[in-house]
C-alpha cells in the first residue's frame, strides 16, 4: 500500500512538472500546459507566480507545439502565397538564428563607438540642446551595417555559414544593436555634458 502511494505521488509530481513547449515565430518559447490547438489559436495554461492563467496565442505566430512527451506539431507551413517563403526546415534554422542572437549577440563595438562619439562631440563642439540629436542619428546609422555573429553565440555548430540562420540572427541582432547604440550614445552625451559643465566651462571662466 505504501509503495502504491509513493508511486502515485511520483507520477503526480512528474505530471505536474511536465510542460508543453510553444515555439513562436520570433524565436521565443512559452512553457505551459496546452489545452487545445486549432488553425486559429493555441490555448494553454500559464503559471504566473504560482497561479494558473488561461492564455491564447494566434496560430499564425506559432511555429510548433511540442508536448511533454516530445511529440511536435508544426503549425508553420511553406506557402509563398501567404508570405511563407521559407520551407519548414529553413524556418527552423531561421528561428535558431533569432534565438542565438537574442541570447548571445553583443554589439560591443557599436556601443563603444556611440559612447565615444556622443561624449566627444559634446566636449569638442560644446553642444548643448543640439546634443539631443546625436543618439537617434547614430542609432539610425547602426540599422544599416551587416550584423556580425558574436563569437561563441552559435549554439549549434551545424548552423555555421547557413544563410537562413544568418537571416534570423540578423533580424534580431539589428534592432538589438540599434537600441544598445541609442542608449550608449545617450550615456556618452550625458558624460560629455557633465565634463563640460563641471570641468571645462569653469576652467575657462576668468
Amino acid at each position: 500500500m505504501r509503495r502504491l502511494l509513493l508511486l502515485s505521488m511520483f507520477l503526480l509530481g512528474t505530471g505536474l512538472a511536465a510542460q508543453d513547449r510553444i515555439l513562436l515565430m520570433n524565436g521565443q518559447e512559452i512553457q505551459g500546459r496546452v489545452l487545445g490547438q486549432s488553425t486559429l489559436e493555441i490555448r494553454f495554461m500559464l503559471d504566473v507566480k504560482g497561479k494558473q492563467r488561461l492564455e491564447k496565442e494566434p496560430t499564425e505566430s506559432v511555429f510548433s507545439v511540442t508536448d511533454s512527451t516530445g511529440k511536435e506539431t508544426v503549425w508553420y507551413f511553406h506557402d509563398p502565397a501567404f508570405g511563407n517563403e521559407l520551407t519548414v526546415d529553413q524556418m527552423r534554422w531561421y528561428i535558431k538564428g533569432e534565438q542565438d542572437a537574442r541570447i548571445g549577440y553583443k554589439p560591443t563595438l557599436p556601443k563603444l563607438g556611440g559612447f565615444l562619439l556622443g561624449a566627444g562631440l559634446v566636449i569638442g563642439l560644446d553642444l548643448e540642446t543640439n546634443s539631443l540629436l546625436i543618439p537617434p542619428a547614430y542609432a539610425g546609422l547602426m540599422a544599416w551595417p551587416r550584423v556580425h555573429v558574436t563569437p561563441g553565440s552559435v549554439r549549434d555548430p551545424l548552423m555555421e555559414g547557413d544563410n537562413h540562420y544568418a537571416m534570423g540572427y540578423s533580424a534580431v541582432g539589428r534592432p538589438k544593436r540599434v537600441v544598445h547604440s541609442l542608449w550608449s550614445t545617450a550615456a556618452g552625451v550625458a558624460v560629455g555634458l557633465l565634463v563640460r559643465q563641471l570641468i571645462i566651462n569653469p576652467a575657462q571662466e576668468p
